[in-house]
């Protein structure tokens, strides 16, 4: 079977070896959040903070060119042809690197799976929601402005229950302005009204996860239609 996977949080699809070669590399303790070759989490909220901590072993452009090679790998031997990333710069600024640097890695990694596998990605930028509108609202920015033509869309991820979906609408008029792809996390902790919201405001190609819609029939068949 041929396959797409259109919703990839980058640095949440590390794989563990390349976590804990890293870890090593940089004298981090990994051992609350990785044992045995796996993860250790047991809800959203410990997902986070794995997920926080095994961000935070990626220190070089080099080291993000790697995960993206070695993701878009795993997925080439899945039969996998197309992804797409959702990439953050503010990880990139975490690790000490530039905006540009952080995506010149991803593009980096991208271009070296292609080259090896013939998978093909693109990038979608996120707009993290729990840092506020002016985060979201500069994330755009950034993104419509910046030179890497394998960015193709824009996306807000993030804590849904920090702030309305009205808050951020100017972030999303200017993506979609700049002619990006418009994506959304709606209805993925908070209810049915998450999405409707998100339909109202973003008016988004695709919603991300979106599964709270299930509890309106009417909103299920607007979403079908």
């Amino acid at each position: 079977m041929i396959k797409a996977e259109l919703h990839c949080h980058i640095e949440g699809a590390t794989p563990p070896a390349l976590a804990a070669r890293l870890a090593a590399k940089y004298g981090i303790d990994l051992s609350r959040y990785l044992a045995d070759g796996r993860y250790l989490w047991h809800d959203f909220s410990s997902f986070i903070a794995c997920y926080a901590a095994i961000a935070n072993v990626f220190r070089s452009e080099e080291d993000f060119a790697a995960l993206a090679e070695a993701y878009l790998s795993e997925l080439a031997a899945e039969n996998t042809i197309y992804a797409e990333l959702f990439v953050s710069p503010e990880q990139g600024l975490a690790a000490g690197l530039s905006k540009d640097g952080y995506m010149r890695a991803i593009t980096a990694g991208i271009e070296a799976a292609r080259d090896k596998t013939g998978i093909e990605a693109r990038m979608v930028m996120i707009g993290e929601r729990h840092m506020g509108p002016e985060q979201v609202e500069g994330a755009a920015r950034y993104a419509v402005s910046c030179d890497f033509p394998l960015l193709t869309g824009f996306n807000m991820a993030g804590d849904e229950r920090m702030g309305r979906v009205d808050d951020f609408g100017r972030a999303f008029d200017i993506a979609r302005d700049g002619g990006l792809g418009i994506t959304i996390h709606a209805g993925e902790v908070c209810g049915a009204f998450s999405v409707r919201d998100a339909l109202d405001r973003v008016r988004p190609d695709r919603i991300g996860h979106g599964v709270r819609a299930v509890e309106e029939p009417d909103l299920v068949r607007r979403l079908a239609d």
